[in-house]
């Protein structure tokens, strides 16, 4: 995994505790977190440092020069969360870009992902990268409150770059 990504608009690093407080800022915002399965509801100060000293390698703040506005896992497990007034500008698609682009310089491991159905959003980012439905699952959703679907979804390495080699 590459400790910092940097991309046109965004840099991806490292979590650090100085983003407390735009994390939990932003995950107030119940138009993200119930999208989200892992967080607890409401989201707290503490919530955040426990998130934030318990990453391991392979999550990135999601930064636009303003401070963090979003999260996102790389590795196999693909996920992300981006703050409200921030969506629809593109810019979780240009996360996702390079950290699946990063993953596949590095490994041939197929990409999990997956969305809640609704998240209509997520799906098209995931949908633009080349992912993939495979199958929908139960999972509990904290912020929810109860068990939901996630359709999974994921991404090959072959197809990843043979779409890459297709718009080039």
């Amino acid at each position: 995994m590459t400790p910092i990504i940097r991309t046109e608009r965004l840099t991806l690093r490292p979590l650090l505790k100085a983003d407390v407080p735009a994390q939990v800022r932003c995950l107030a915002e119940w138009s993200v977190m119930r999208w989200l399965s892992a967080p607890p509801w409401p989201y707290t100060a503490s919530d955040a440092e426990e998130f934030i000293s318990g990453v391991e390698g392979s999550n990135w703040a999601i930064d636009d020069g303003t401070g963090l506005i979003g999260t996102i896992s790389g590795g196999a497990d693909l996920g992300y969360w981006l703050a409200k007034h921030k969506h629809g500008a593109g810019l979780m698609t240009e996360a996702v870009c390079a950290v699946v682009s990063d993953h596949f310089s590095e490994s041939s491991e197929t990409i999990i992902s997956g969305h809640m159905p609704g998240n209509d959003a997520s799906r098209a980012v995931l949908l633009k990268h080349g992912f993939v439905d495979t199958h929908v699952e139960p999972l509990l959703s904290r912020p929810l409150g109860r068990e939901t679907d996630i359709q999974r979804m994921e991404l090959t390495a072959e197809r990843w770059h043979s779409l890459r080699t297709a718009t080039q």
